[in-house]
């Protein structure tokens, strides 16, 4: 008589997909603690582990190496919804896309102020995270643009101005760089930053 095959497939839950997920964003808010405590350069994947109270093996079954962890720690930063440029672009308003974009932008500053100083510093030595660096940047523009390209096509840019010009100077009013120099090393207070881009975006862009 013929034995009958019998397949398996891999035994999934909800329950283990829910314990990888709180794994795996354990691992990614030690490392991000790691790197602000000792520097990108002296964070090990020994480091990480330890301060995740896991195993190295478990950090590796996740991330294959420390550029790896920085990648995915800027994924985690960028992808929250209400980082979504997708709402300023449903806003009509000009001014209120004004203030839900500077509103954006101080969340996205004050939440990636590590893993955005790690590849700004360590880009220049590193291939990788200079890739990763030059991405983060690219997201950036391509998300300014989409606004003053919106702000163009409702009317609302001032006369002098183009989708380019209106581009640039938001890219440079609204980025990390500005944002650190003005909070970080001048001492003003996130919400003062925000009021302050609301501010000169208005001055500068609009009719």
């Amino acid at each position: 008589m013929a034995h009958a095959r019998v397949t398996t497939r891999p035994y999934s839950s909800p329950a283990r997909h829910d314990q990888r997920n709180r794994t795996q964003l354990a691992i990614l808010k030690a490392a991000e603690g790691v790197f602000k405590e000792r520097g990108y350069g002296a964070a090990t994947m020994q480091s990480v582990a330890d301060s995740a109270r896991v195993s190295l093996p478990t950090v590796y079954l996740y991330f294959r190496s420390k550029p790896d962890l920085v990648r995915s720690l800027a994924d985690l930063v960028t992808s929250s919804a209400d980082l979504s440029v997708e709402r300023v672009l449903d806003e009509t308003d000009p001014n209120r896309q004004l203030e839900i974009g500077a509103g954006i932008l101080r969340k996205l500053h004050e939440r990636s102020e590590v893993v955005a100083d790690v590849l700004r510093t360590a880009a220049g030595g590193d291939r990788n995270l200079s890739r990763e660096w030059q991405r983060w940047q690219q997201r950036h523009l391509a998300a300014v643009r989409a606004v003053a390209q919106s702000l163009a096509e409702g009317g609302a840019l001032r006369s002098d101005l183009d989708v380019r010009s209106a581009t640039d100077i938001l890219y440079t009013i609204g980025g990390r760089e500005t944002f650190r120099q003005l909070v970080r090393e001048r001492g003003w207070t996130a919400e003062r930053y925000e009021r302050w881009l609301v501010e000169a975006g208005q001055r500068l862009l609009l009719s």
